[in-house]
């Protein structure tokens, strides 16, 4: 038998499982992919399976190419096993049965064009020309609504999640989309599940040759799998299921693009597989460990799990503190996000400071969103502490909002610009016609002339002209303000958080978002003493950004050799670990993200947060905003566990009065009952 001696009991027992489909949970760090790449291996030296019967799924380009390059390792020939993404599979399929019209897949940026180009003849004369601004906006919540639906196939449900001005017209907005992408000769990436659960549904011989071919399926994160796939799987194993199922249902974060943890409930279920527990975590330190537990312990709806530390509980002090003199779980507090960005700057220049001669020691700043985390990018950047920004994004100077508020700061520093004006003039609503602006010039005085000038009514024209003197003098008033105050005077005093508020209308999840980016955008430009130099930076930061385009470095590359900063999502760690993990933010509204209704979709932001969580391998940082009397923050609810554990000191007044055992500091003995 082949040598399997650097295994668990829990591993082995996984690798050389005999007949049938078997789940196994693998916890954080527990050596998922050691598993998978040995039973490969197993089938192939000790089962007698032809390697080419054998199909490896994961979700990732990178997953699949890691897996890969694991089982190359392990073997001692290059064998014809196929590894590949559900996507990549999924199109050999088709391609092979000569069903794709095209091979050239849409870009995210093509979809939003089709999709506004879409919107737009909805938007022709029906009196929301008002919000056509944040048609970009729309297309990218319409487009993840029909993805959604892509992959589940619950039209309902995925008409919900549009704003709702448009669920009543998914079903239009769907085919016409449908229509575009034809038109163009190309293909949306989420079509090609649908066209493959089409396929091997009424094509029978098809699909019996697709079953011939693999034998043995072996599928990796398999919580993240989605109705479509997970039907498209039962497809391809056909009567013989020799399915090897490895996943987390603590670990299923993917609820918004259709993924179902149930689906491993389901698939126990239905197939009646087996069960193995991957309980050792290899990755994090056992204070570490027992915190995230606690965390995660508070989900109903999941497969109950004894996990345990590999590293030897020695060290430990009987107080709760390691043996080192290191608070391995740590969770702060600050008055609001600017003392936050104070303490995450001085902290992360502390790290690099700290580590200078450790060249692969790595921190990791996680968000929820990536609006928040470009927030920090851009004080990281003004501050000249290099970091790395891996996951595409627009930057958030390019936000609409952004453009709005600084279309009016332009103009009042004598920046005449078309677009500026055009952006600037009917936010709020001066009445001013698209005609008007497009044939009266880039400037006021001459939008004044068109209307007096116009056939229409007295009334109406001298109200447009009342309006019109109004924004001249609030430019005025603008122009001798700092970037700060000038923008609180445009939020307030110009009536822009006013239009925000109506344009958002019954969506109070998007009002929200809107008015934080209003109150960051407050902030960031408290850094400036003048418009010029705010200017300057937001353009560098923005082409910055657009070098990023290829998934590299932002803020400066790090010293060769020296330790490195990533700031990420959540959504973008995943599978990830770094020595030192800091989660900003745990606050409600944000973990969890939102006002949620529903306990799954409560449960599904405590994953999120555990996985977060369970990132770090050394040391974890939790970080909260207390707030002001004038606006009080609340603490998430998911730190709650681990401020009712005793082992907590209570040193922190702010968070004492949201939980009798808050404090400054956490601390996980080895004795804490979990």
């Amino acid at each position: 038998m082949a040598d399997f001696g650097n295994m668990n009991a829990a591993q082995l027992s996984a690798v050389t499982h005999t007949e049938g489909p078997l789940l196994v949970l693998a916890g954080p760090g527990s050596g998922k992919t050691l598993t998978v790449s040995g039973r490969i291996r197993y089938l192939i030296e000790e089962r007698g399976v032809p390697p080419e019967q054998i199909l490896a799924i994961t979700f990732t380009r990178e997953a699949a190419v890691s897996l890969q390059r694991r089982f190359q390792e392990l073997s001692s020939a290059a064998l014809p096993v196929r590894f590949g993404t559900f996507h990549s599979v999924f199109f050999q399929i088709l391609q092979q049965s000569n069903l794709l019209r095209s091979t050239h897949l849409l870009t995210n940026s093509k979809k939003k064009e089709l999709m506004i180009s879409v919107l737009r003849k909805y938007c022709s004369g029906s009196g929301c020309e008002q919000s056509t601004d944040s048609l970009g906006e729309d297309a990218l919540l319409i487009l993840s609504a029909l993805s959604y639906y892509k992959n589940t196939l619950r039209e309902e449900e995925a008409a919900m999640r549009l704003p709702i001005e448009w669920r009543c017209r998914f079903r239009q907005i769907m085919g016409d989309y449908q229509k575009a992408v034809q038109a163009c000769g190309m293909l949306d990436f989420d079509d090609m599940l649908c066209l493959c659960r089409r396929l091997l549904t009424e094509d029978a011989g098809v699909c019996r040759r697709w079953q011939e071919r693999f034998r043995h399926i072996l599928i990796d994160e398999f919580q993240d799998i989605n109705p479509v796939q997970y039907e498209v799987v039962k497809l391809l194993a056909g009567t013989h299921a020799c399915i090897f199922a490895v996943g987390d249902d603590d670990q299923a974060i993917y609820g918004f693009r259709g993924s179902e943890p149930a689906c491993l409930k389901r698939f126990e279920e239905e197939y009646g597989a087996g069960r193995i527990l991957l309980d050792v975590n290899y990755r994090s330190h056992p204070q570490i460990v027992r915190a995230s537990l606690a965390v995660i312990g508070e989900n109903r709806d999941r497969f109950r799990k004894q996990l345990r530390a590999c590293r030897s509980e020695e060290g430990l002090s009987g107080d709760g503190f390691s043996g080192d003199g290191q608070d391995r779980v740590r969770l702060l507090s600050f008055p609001d996000q600017e003392a936050q960005y104070t303490f995450l700057t001085e902290r992360l220049k502390r790290f690099r400071s700290e580590n200078a001669d450790r060249p692969k020691e790595e921190c990791a700043v996680l968000f929820r969103t990536n609006a928040r985390m470009q927030g920090l990018a851009v004080r990281l950047r003004a501050a000249g502490i290099p970091f790395v920004m891996s996951e595409r994004a627009q930057s958030i100077y390019d936000h609409f909002i952004v453009r709005d508020v600084m279309a009016y700061l332009k103009l009042a520093a004598g920046q005449w610009e078309r677009e500026a004006l055009l952006r600037a003039v009917n936010r709020p609503s001066r009445s001013v016609s698209r005609e008007a602006a497009g044939s009266g010039g880039c400037s006021i005085r001459q939008l004044r002339s068109y209307y007096e000038r116009c056939d229409m009514p007295p009334g109406e024209r001298n109200n447009v002209l009342t309006a019109l003197d109004r924004f001249e003098r609030q430019l005025k008033t603008i122009s001798g303000l700092s970037p700060s105050l000038a923008v609180a005077y445009v939020q307030k005093a110009v009536g822009y958080e006013g239009y925000l508020r109506q344009l958002a209308g019954k969506e109070e999840e998007r009002w929200r978002e809107w008015r934080e980016m209003l109150e960051w955008l407050k902030a960031d430009a408290g850094g400036y003493s003048c418009m010029k130099e705010w200017q300057a930076a937001q353009e560098a930061y923005t082409a910055d950004a657009g070098r990023r385009g290829d998934r590299r470095s932002s803020g400066g590359r790090p010293e060769r050799g020296g330790p490195v900063i990533r700031l990420m999502t959540v959504h973008g760690a995943k599978g990830l670990e770094f020595d030192t993990v800091i989660i900003p933010d745990c606050n409600e509204n944000v973990f969890p993200h939102g006002r949620l209704r529903e306990t799954a979709e409560v449960e599904e932001e405590r994953r999120i947060f555990y996985v977060a969580m369970t990132r770090a391998k050394e040391n974890l940082e939790l970080l909260c905003l207390t707030g002001t009397k004038e606006r009080p923050r609340l603490p998430s609810r998911f730190l709650d566990p681990l401020l009712d554990h005793s082992s907590i000191s209570s040193s922190n007044s702010q968070l004492s009065r949201y939980s009798s055992k808050a404090s400054e500091t956490l601390s996980y003995s080895s004795s804490s009952s979990m």
